[in-house]
């Protein structure tokens, strides 16, 4: 009898000791106008199912639809993977709450999202470049707004060379759904070993990284994901033009990582090919300018900045694109181009360094966009500064986005890093 006991003392000792535990998470992504997927990173595979609803009774559960081994980064302690479960047949309007736990997983995490209805008003923050917005920036453009954010588009490479993306710390991934677009770090382990999990969404495949998301009265297009000096495929081409025709969305915004049109030091690189962006805007800007796609976001460049609204040969007219990076790093400046708006470089000295937070807010036939800065270091809701704002509507600009600026202190131009 009482070895009896002491084995099933060992059993019991044993499975607690295999509970998974949370290593990141949870976080939204891939949402859409009845969808919506919540990610969770566990030291074991397969752990953990959701419960949601309407209230926080739940009442219903889903099981996990994606797990995937997460390739780990030297001297991680522990396995790591993704797990996500997607939430079906959601109604907008409604605030959902949610839980992570059970199935083997150790303790339990909670959080709550609402999906905008198609008429509502739609606020937009913005990310990228292994530059992660706050818990403050979303606070001071909450206050700033009147309202929380109903996205966060992340312009790719948070993860920076197989880093933790997953290692969640901040509630308000918890609450405001992601739509990332693929950038050339999320893949550059060697034998593509480390797969980008965050961009997994159904139909997605290796080679089709693109996706569509309408949310409110917006349609993303993300993608496709085209780097360096390459030029889209007729294919991709294609695939865009039929995604921004077919839709009654009144806003249309295209995200991706590759930059455009660009002052940055990866306008003038060559890497094997003619200067970054080119061949791709001469290709795709006519798109945008026919359906009325108002902005291009991408990133890469590591710096803050935005284009006058142009067509694909950096004229300035009001019925243009603006091109917009919404990071802001401490790169160089390459040249000074007659198109570029507004630019701004972090800076080389620690302590005058600075990071920014871009929105995007909707408000029926009304848009506007502001970037404001922080120090880097030990900020307040108080040291905010706005940077630049322009406003347009769903056909073209108003005048604030014409007007010329006046290039800060420190952002001359320089000789750009060597690839």
């Amino acid at each position: 009898m009482m070895i009896r006991l002491v084995v099933l003392l060992q059993l019991g000792i044993s499975a607690a000791a295999r509970a998974a535990e949370f290593v990141g998470g949870p976080y939204l992504c891939n949402p859409r106008m009845d969808g919506m997927t919540v990610g969770w990173v566990a030291d074991a595979a397969n752990a953990g199912e959701v419960e949601y609803g309407a209230t926080e009774a739940y009442g219903k559960k889903a099981a996990i639809t994606m797990c995937d081994r997460i390739v780990l980064a030297p001297g991680a302690k522990s396995e790591r993977f993704a797990c996500r479960a997607r939430l079906r047949e959601l109604t907008p309007g409604i605030t959902y709450h949610y839980k992570v736990s059970g199935n083997g997983m150790n303790g339990e995490r909670t959080g709550q999202f609402r999906i905008p209805q198609h008429k509502d008003p739609l606020l937009i923050v913005f990310q990228g470049d292994d530059y992660a917005i706050s818990d403050l920036d979303v606070r001071f453009v909450e206050e700033k707004v009147g309202r929380p954010p109903d996205l966060l588009v992340d312009m790719g490479d948070t993860i920076q060379h197989g880093g933790d993306f997953y290692d969640f710390k901040h509630q308000l991934y918890r609450q405001i759904p992601l739509v990332l677009a693929e950038g050339n770090h999320e893949t550059d382990w060697p034998d593509k070993l480390a797969s980008p999990h965050h961009l997994d969404f159904e139909g997605r495949t290796e080679d089709k990284p693109e996706q569509v998301v309408d949310y409110g009265a917006a349609r993303w297009v993300v993608g496709p994901y085209v780097k360096y000096s390459d030029d889209f495929t007729a294919e991709q081409l294609t695939w865009i033009e039929d995604q921004l025709q077919g839709t009654d969305r009144q806003w249309k915004f295209y995200a991706c990582h590759h930059i455009f049109f660009s002052d940055g030091y990866h306008s003038v690189l060559k890497w094997g090919g003619p200067p970054e962006g080119q061949s791709r805007r001469a290709s795709v800007w006519p798109l945008f300018m026919k359906y009325n796609v108002r902005i291009a976001f991408n990133g890469h460049d590591h710096v803050y900045q935005r284009s006058f609204p142009i067509d694909q040969n950096g004229g300035k007219t009001p019925e243009g694109t603006v091109n917009l990076d919404p990071s802001i790093g401490n790169s160089v400046r390459a040249r000074q181009s007659p198109w570029m708006a507004r630019f701004l470089r972090s800076g080389d000295d620690p302590k005058t360094r600075v990071k920014g937070v871009t929105y995007l807010y909707l408000n029926g036939d009304q848009a506007k966009v502001e970037f404001h800065t922080r120090p880097l270091e030990n900020a307040k809701l108080e040291d905010f500064k706005p940077f630049d704002g322009f406003t347009f509507t769903p056909t073209r600009f108003n005048h604030d986005s014409l007007v010329p600026a006046e290039i800060p202190t420190g952002t001359a131009p320089a000789r750009p890093p060597q690839p």
